[in-house]
């Protein structure tokens, strides 16, 4: 039988290297300033390699890549000197109102299932891996 547990510890260790160089690596962005939360460094991974989407991830990739990682042992509070799980609170969208965790960072709900809900799905499962992550206890009374 496969050993996912080192599958899903080597995705992890390849896709979150920022030192990774080559044609279309780094696979992982950081920005200084997230949108949501300005006061914090945000993240995200292009969902299709090669696209130079300019560093626009998708919740729906990022979310999902936590959860594995952690589900597999990995602490992504440190790791590589961040804390991922807190820079993913980026893709609650507070900033325009919609309060709910989406695919896209300052997106808006309505257009499709697939995109409104697994994020939020996606943090449920972080955070009952985690605990509280930043302010989330605000966005449950929402």
């Amino acid at each position: 039988m496969r050993d996912w547990k080192s599958v899903a510890t080597a995705y992890d260790s390849f896709v979150y290297d920022e030192q990774k160089s080559g044609e279309h690596l780094p696979l992982v962005f950081v920005k200084a300033s997230g949108t949501n939360y300005p006061q914090r460094a945000t993240f995200g991974l292009d969902t299709y390699v090669g696209t130079y989407s300019n560093n626009n991830g998708e919740g729906i990739n990022v979310l999902p890549s936590l959860v594995g990682a952690s589900l597999a042992g990995i602490d992504k509070t440190n790791q590589y000197g961040r804390n991922w799980i807190l820079m993913s609170q980026d893709y609650f969208n507070k900033g325009n109102g919609e309060f709910l965790y989406l695919n896209n960072i300052g997106g808006h709900s309505g257009s499709d299932w697939w995109y409104d809900m697994m994020p939020n799905i996606y943090f449920y499962q972080l955070y009952d891996l985690y605990g509280r992550i930043g302010d989330a206890e605000i966005s449950f009374t929402r």
